[in-house]
Parts: C-alpha cells; structure tokens; sequence
C-alpha cells in the first residue's frame, strides 16, 4: 500500500515536472541592469584644518666665558696668582717664565718693576687653558689682562681666577658666565580634517613655500610628508640655516647651527567646496520598452521607458530635472548627475523593472517621479521575476524530477518518456540534462562512483561508453550525440 502512494505522488509529480524536461532547450536573455558610479566624491570644504607652528627650542646664542684680571700695584711680598689651570708665583727672587703648558709659570717683579709690566707679561703667556672652557684666548692693555674661551663653549660656567693673599690684584668679572649655544627647533602639528584643495603655506627667510592637499593624501600624516616634500624641493634649501624632517603629522625644522636662528611661520587656506557626482551606465538592454530603468535620488524616484536607448535617457533626465540636488545630463549612452550645491552630497541608487503591456494602442514612453509619457493606451507596470531566476527555478526542477527517476528505476518503476535530452554531453559538461544523464545511467545499472554530480567526467564517460558498447553503438567513446540520444529515447 505505501509503496502504491509513493509511486501515484512520483507519477503525479513527475507528470508536471515532465513538461519542463520535454521543453527544448531555452536560452534566456540576459538581465539589463543600470550601474551607478561615483566619479567625484563630494567635499564640504570644512574649515578646521590646523598648521600650529611650535618653538619647542628656542635659539640659544653662544656666550664665551670672560675673565678680566686688573694688576694694581706691584706684590711687596710673594703672591700666587691662579689663573684657570696655570699657578703663577710673583716674587722678586725668581726668574720670569711665561709657558703655562705645563701649569705653572712665574712673574719676576725684580724686572716688571710696574703695574702695566706685570699685566704685560701676563698678557705674553702661552698654552694657557681652563677645565670646562679648553685653551683661553688673551687679551687686555695697560694693567690688564683680559682671558676668553677660544673654542665653541661646551659648559656655563665661569673661568677660575684665584688670587692667595693681598689686594695687588683685582679679579674683575666680565660676563663671567659662558652660556652654550643650542640649535633651534621649530614644529609645525597638521591637524582637523583635511580636504582636498587645502592650502598649506610655510613661510622661512627665503620666502614662502605652498603645499595644495591631493585627493591621495587626506591625512595629517600624508600632508606632513608633502609639506617637507616641497620644502626640501626648493633651490634655497641647500643654503637655508636650517633643515626639515617630518614625523608622524608634524614638519620639524631644525637649525643647522647651533647658535644660529631662523624665522618661520605657518598658515592654511581653505579649499573650495567639491560637487558629488555620478554616472549610471546601462547595459544589456536590448529590447527597449519593456524595462524601465530607475534612478532615485535622496529619497525621489524617477523612471522612464521607450523605443531607444537615447531617447529613454533624455527622458529620464527630463524627469530629474524636477529634482531639487542633482543637475543631470546624458550623451545618450549614460546619465551624468552633479549636485546643484557644492559640498553638498546626495544619495543614489537605480532600479530595472520588467513590463508587462496589458492593453495596446499609440503613446509615447512612460515616467514616475518626474515627468509625464505620451498619450494613448495603458501600461501596466508590473515587477516580474527576473529571467535569471526563472532558469534558475526550472534547472532546479529538471534535476528533482532526474533525481526521482532515479529513484523509481530503482524500485523497479518504469517512467518512459519523462526524460528528454537536447543537447551533445562531453567531457566538461554540466547542467540538468548531465544530472539527467547519470541517474538513467545509474537507473541501467551502469556504475557512477561519484553519483549524480551534475559534472560530465570521466566515470561518466566510463558508464556511458560500456551502454554504447552493449547497445552496439559506435564508436563506444563516451560521447553522448544524437546515436545515443535515439538509442535512450
């Protein structure tokens, strides 16, 4: 009993699904579609880009350690006076000795009978240095003697200047103190959003030097790295007191000496406003009239159909034209739409509808959301599946309907003429009519280790080839043509 319902429900089913499979072979056309593409991105010209130039070290000029030593009177007694790393004597039972090199020399006042004398022969020493401040430059007239660092000054203090008893001397100080000199650094931090056509300008003693911001470099970082490109690129720059480097969203300027400063300073312009734009290109259309092809705009639909393709075009601009965002045009292949508002975007999509013409008679194309089509017999507009679903649900149905063929076969269930095959099956093949194929095969008794995959292979080959061979078809290659398709039907 149950297998007596089972096979009136196959027969049932098979009946209906049988008409698909005895139906030739249809190609369907391909679906039309309408593709949307942005050619330029909207820009609103925001105005807070920033350029914030920071002194993070300001120029530091060198100052030379100084001492003065001003000779009073001539000792009446023996006095050491020291002077940076040099111990002089003075007295008068020794002899004169002017080499400090070796950190000590002596001042015979039996011969520098004055004053001025004794500041003179200080004034001749020779290799006289001091720690901290290196050799010492000597200097002075009359009754002094003046010392000063000769090189570059490496430490802030003073120079040593000692005297061990009475007033015969005065130590005077005279920018006693030296003071290092530091280079110069200047940053400048890019920040806020930046947009394309921002103007970025860097003013140095050689003049200014302008960066416009690319649509391939919207960030801090990226500008950072063209400003210092721009910068270096100049002619001055080899001759500038300075150098550039960038880090991460930040131009560094750097003086090349230390001691010697520069100017600089920063600004930005904004850049104009941009309008969005975008084109929407068909294809595929092929029989103008049946489709019509959208466009919606922010939240506003327009759509239009006729007899060409250009002529289907300019009438959907002449819809869009209503709209309040978009400017649109065609050159009779596309659809270009611009914003009516710099800077201000819009959204967008598209939309293809399949008609079905319920009643005839005259009249030009037809619209929605924009303007109107011409006059004469109704459209009825209605959405239809697409024709690539439907070949979709029909090889769907032809391989359950091969599938259950199968199944009957091997219960012992006859089905004659369910199963109808148009088309020459090889090696590489697919589809219903291969699926159809290898379960009829299978159903004989002819072996698929794969089973039904729906793949022309070579077990399929295999299978058929031994059918070919029992059934006295030649040549037995496995290649299923209009022999073996007589022969199974």
């Amino acid at each position: 009993m149950n297998i007596f319902i089972t096979s009136r429900r196959f027969f049932a089913f098979a009946f209906v699904l049988g008409l698909a499979l005895a139906l030739p072979h249809v190609t369907f056309a391909a679906v039309p579609t309408l593709t949307a593409n942005q050619t330029v991105v909207n820009d609103a010209a925001l105005t807070d880009q920033t350029d914030v130039t920071t002194p993070t070290q300001a120029n530091v000029t060198e100052i030379k350690a100084t001492r003065t030593i001003t000779v009073n009177s001539v000792p009446t007694v023996p006095v050491t006076l020291t002077i940076g790393t040099c111990v002089v004597t003075i007295t008068s039972s020794i002899g004169s000795d002017t080499d400090c090199s070796n950190n000590t020399a002596a001042i015979a006042t039996s011969t520098d009978t004055t004053a001025a004398a004794i500041a003179s022969r200080i004034r001749s020493f020779t290799g006289l240095s001091d720690t901290g401040h290196g050799a010492l430059t000597i200097g002075g007239s009359s009754a002094t003697a003046s010392f000063t660092t000769t090189g570059a000054e490496t430490t802030a203090t003073a120079i040593t200047a000692t005297l061990s008893t009475g007033t015969d001397f005065t130590l005077t100080t005279v920018n006693t103190t030296g003071r290092v000199a530091v280079a110069q650094i200047n940053t400048v931090t890019i920040g806020g959003t930046v947009e394309t056509g921002d103007v970025y300008t860097m003013t140095v003693p050689a003049g200014t030097v302008s960066y416009t911001v690319l649509s391939t470099d919207l960030t801090p970082t990226a500008i950072a790295n063209g400003i210092g490109a721009a910068l270096v690129a100049t002619t001055t720059y080899s001759a500038a007191a300075y150098t550039v480097s960038t880090s991460t969203n930040t131009v560094i300027f750097t003086a090349k000496t230390a001691g010697t400063g520069f100017v600089q300073s920063s600004g930005t312009t904004n850049g104009p406003a941009i309008s969005q734009q975008v084109t929407f290109t068909p294809a595929l259309i092929n029989v103008y009239g049946s489709f019509d092809l959208g466009i919606t705009i922010n939240s506003a639909n327009y759509s239009y159909t006729e007899n060409t393709l250009a002529n289907t075009l300019a009438g959907l601009v002449t819809a869009l034209a209503s709209d309040s965002a978009v400017n649109c045009s065609s050159d009779g292949t596309m659809i270009t739409c611009v914003a009516k508002v710099a800077g201000t975007p819009f959204t967008y999509s598209t939309s293809i509808t399949e008609r079905v013409v319920a009643t005839g008679g005259g009249g030009g194309g037809s619209t929605s959301g924009g303007s109107s089509g011409g006059s004469g017999g109704g459209h009825t507009v209605v959405t239809m599946p697409t024709t690539a679903s439907l070949q979709t649900t029909l090889t769907s149905l032809q391989a359950q309907l091969a599938t259950l063929m199968a199944q009957a076969a091997a219960k012992g269930v006859t089905v004659s003429g369910s199963a109808s095959f148009s088309h020459n099956l090889t090696i590489g093949s697919t589809g219903a009519e291969v699926t159809a194929l290898q379960n009829w095969l299978l159903a004989k008794g002819y072996s698929i280790s794969a089973g039904a995959t729906g793949h022309f292979g070579s077990l399929t080959r295999a299978a058929l080839a031994k059918f070919q061979a029992a059934n006295g078809i030649t040549p037995a290659s496995g290649y299923f043509g209009p022999k073996t398709r007589a022969a199974i039907h």
